[in-house]
């Protein structure tokens, strides 16, 4: 239990005993009081990484990011006289060992950072994870700033209701698994080519100018010296076309949604899709979203990239020369100006089922997910770490911070629409768009109705505006 030290608590007493009336100790709190665990140990399960027990969101080493980690583990500790102790027991084999350790009435950890896979999703789907709407004195889910967007914590919700929270002050973890488009400026320059950048400045980034990029560079290649204008993994390319034209799997009237997998922004998704596998050669389709070697090798001059290879990953630290980064660009069937943007996975903070003091875990949580104050203790704070640390210009940093409001969940690391896509894209180079769909339809179908549906109706169209 929370405890609060304050001298009058006889005061409480006295006044109860003489019948006036019923008071709780907060009644009696001012300023002054301390809150306080006395010296209690909360037991946090945290990644191992190539450090050993990552602390929370950053390998154990001396990067800026570990440091302030670091700090802010030692202020609360200090502050509320507590011990936080850091475990990675069960790493091996997360989602079986907790959902059967809790399950079966065991008491494993206090509470979770988990950011590896989407295990999160998978814990609260068996209902061994308590739902964040529980803390509203702790945890103001409204403050997007703090705890993620609606559509970051949709990676993390059963039925509309959220069972993790994603700190988005803590630097590098904002828009980490954002896709971005990633352009080699340097070759850029040597070839001739407009900059990416200025598209995104006229207001002209759409599929029509992406293909005008195509056209003009596909000439400049050399496909015998293993050279590509793009380079992507086929089903992440095709999902993120879905939703840079609007299609995310429903239609939304008078806040009702309907599954509707032949929309024509779906149609037209596939077809574009399409057009760019016409390029043959010049572009690459990789066999995983983290295979970057021809971009860091000056091979492919763009690439579909997860943020976190450019804030943490292989582009930031292997790449030797510069580059820029631009958002998906939009489809003719979306507002020009709502880039696309999904996320497979939450970088999460949660509470099990099996937690002794849940409030005092949501309090705990709730400092963590405070700005550090080690870089600036505010969202620009953020931004400048961004700018001087990560990307190569302002803009990029603007684009970046853009783009994470449209962030949505896209159900793919919890295995539940993944093999739909996968497999329309597989299958794009011998069927229609129409066949396409009507042939894999009813999976879609069956994950609709079993997962998405509730959560857009019970949160997603609320608080995401979306009509």
């Amino acid at each position: 239990m929370i405890k609060k030290i304050i001298p009058i608590i006889l005061c409480c007493i006295m006044l109860v005993a003489c019948g006036s009336q019923p008071v709780t100790l907060l009644d009696f709190i001012g300023e002054e009081s301390k809150l306080t665990y006395d010296g209690r140990t909360f037991v946090v399960y945290s990644d191992e990484g190539e450090n050993g027990i990552n602390l929370l969101a950053y390998d154990n080493d001396q990067s800026m990011q570990a440091d302030a980690m670091r700090n802010r583990i030692s202020y609360i500790e200090s502050e509320f006289d507590t011990d936080i102790e850091l475990s990675s027991k069960g790493h091996a084999d997360f989602d079986q060992y907790y959902i059967t350790s809790i399950g079966s009435g065991l008491k494993p950890v206090d509470f979770f950072y988990r950011g590896n896979d989407n295990s999160l999703w998978d814990l609260a789907d068996a209902g061994v994870l308590l739902p964040m709407t529980n803390f509203p004195d702790y945890i103001d889910l409204s403050d997007e700033d703090k705890y993620g967007t609606p559509g970051v914590l949709e990676a993390a919700m059963i039925n509309g209701v959220p069972y993790a929270v994603q700190p988005t002050y803590w630097p590098g973890l904002q828009g980490v698994e954002c896709c971005l488009i990633t352009y080699n400026a340097d070759r850029f320059q040597t070839l001739g080519l407009t900059p990416l950048h200025e598209y995104y400045e006229n207001k002209t980034w759409t599929w029509d100018t992406f293909l005008t990029y195509c056209d003009t560079s596909a000439p400049l290649v050399s496909v015998e010296n293993g050279e590509y204008i793009f380079s992507s993994r086929e089903m992440y390319l095709l999902n993120m076309m879905f939703f840079a034209n609007g299609f995310d799997f429903v239609d939304i009237n008078d806040g009702v949604p309907k599954l509707n997998l032949f929309a024509d922004s779906a149609v037209h998704s596939i077809e574009f899709y399409q057009k760019l596998l016409s390029y043959g050669d010049v572009v690459e389709f990789c066999g995983s979203h983290h295979d970057y070697d021809s971009f860091i090798n000056e091979k492919a001059i763009t690439k579909l990239a997860l943020a976190q290879s450019l804030i943490t990953g292989k582009i930031a630290y292997d790449s030797n020369f510069s580059y820029n980064i631009m958002p998906f660009p939009c489809g003719p069937d979306v507002e020009y100006g709502q880039w696309a943007q999904t996320v497979t996975r939450i970088f999460g903070l949660a509470i099990p089922i099996s937690a002794d003091d849940p409030d005092a875990c949501a309090h705990i949580i709730s400092e963590l997910a405070e700005p550090f104050e080690d870089f600036g203790g505010n969202r620009e704070g953020v931004y400048q770490y961004y700018r001087e640390n990560v990307f190569l210009s302002e803009l990029d940093v603007d684009i970046f911070f853009d783009v994470e409001q449209y962030v949505r969940f896209d159900y793919d690391d919890a295995d539940l629409l993944f093999d739909y896509v996968d497999e329309i894209a597989i299958g794009a180079k011998n069927s229609s768009a129409s066949e396409l769909i009507q042939k894999y339809a009813p999976a879609a179908e069956r994950i609709y109705d079993k997962y998405i549906k509730s959560n857009l109706t019970g949160y997603i169209i609320e608080h995401m505006g979306l009509e």
